[in-house]
């Protein structure tokens, strides 16, 4: 495989400094200006590859979800949900809180952008449908929705007091997994 390229290498290092900008001063903190400072760069060169902030962002939640998926697929040995759990719910020491706090990030932004809003509806919506087929079945899309909505908010606990939800929150999610497989 051939080297990225120094256009590749500059867009991953300013969506970088972005992500770090929008987890510590939010949406309307992660000014062109101060992802610059946070890469090192002078603005001009933030705007020379990407027109703006809503691109940034875009270009994170893709690499976001992108991220997700390997860490998916890289725990897929046993049983499809609990790994979609496992990836999900990484809260210890090796969970990213930029990243989660990239997400609370993203999901705030959406509640005023409605674009955004109905992107991450669309991402949530074909979340509910990867639990139900890694549930071979066993979970329909209400339970899918409760086993996504569990994920979720313990991500936003997570990006507020990572040391709390360490350790509880993947073990719990299993918990209702199993009841709601349980009950069918």
């Amino acid at each position: 495989m051939g080297r990225r390229s120094l256009r590749d290498q500059r867009r991953a290092q300013l969506v970088a400094a972005f992500a770090r900008v929008l987890a510590r001063e939010g949406f309307a903190g992660a000014t062109i200006a101060a992802v610059a400072e946070e890469a090192g760069l002078a603005a001009g060169l933030v705007h020379h590859y990407f027109t703006d902030k809503h691109e940034l962002l875009a270009v994170l939640v893709h690499e976001l979800i992108e991220r997700f998926r390997r860490r998916t697929r890289a725990l897929e040995a046993g049983d499809p949900l609990d790994a979609y759990v496992a990836a999900a719910l990484a809260l210890d020491d090796t969970a990213d809180i930029v990243a989660a706090r990239c997400w609370v990030g993203v999901f705030a932004e959406a509640v005023r952008d409605r674009p955004l809003f109905e992107r991450i509806r669309r991402l949530l919506d074909g979340e509910i449908q990867a639990i139900c087929r890694r549930s071979t079945g066993e979970l329909d899309e209400r339970d899918a929705g409760a086993v996504l909505a569990f994920i979720v908010g313990a991500l936003v606990v997570g990006a507020f007091a990572p040391r709390r939800t360490a350790g509880f929150a993947a073990p719990a999610a299993r918990r209702l997994i199993a009841s709601l497989r349980a009950v069918r």
